[in-house]
């Protein structure tokens, strides 16, 4: 029995990378004790993967994993720069400028995967 394949598995695990990467970003110091949610990071920061999300089960290959690997790699330079790194005070903003970037630097391959799907 033949099984067919709708997506490649390491789209799926940029995806999980990038969840967990905007977890991160989104769990701030709080300065008495613990850590706060930022929700507005939180959904700025799964932007992106919930664009890529659309193409990963559409489009099998090498762009869709190529597009998905600088997704995740310009976020991990962010959440290290931003939130590791940095103090954690946003004041630049761009921790909401540059998910939103890689949403709309992701916008073609999503449309082109619903082109597609909507082909059969």
């Amino acid at each position: 029995m033949h099984t067919e394949s709708y997506g490649n598995t390491s789209g799926y695990l940029f995806i999980l990378v990038g969840i967990a990467l905007s977890v991160v970003s989104a769990l701030v110091p709080h300065f008495e004790a613990g850590y706060r949610l930022m929700l507005s990071v939180l959904s700025a920061g799964i932007l992106p993967y919930l664009v890529y999300s659309v193409a990963v089960p559409l489009l099998r290959g090498h762009l869709t994993t190529a597009v998905g690997a600088v997704i995740v790699v310009v976020h991990a330079w962010l959440v290290i720069s931003e939130r590791i790194i940095g103090e954690a005070d946003y004041s630049s903003g761009r921790i909401y400028y540059v998910p939103l970037m890689l949403a709309v630097f992701t916008l073609p391959l999503a449309l082109t995967a619903i082109r597609k799907a909507a082909k059969y």
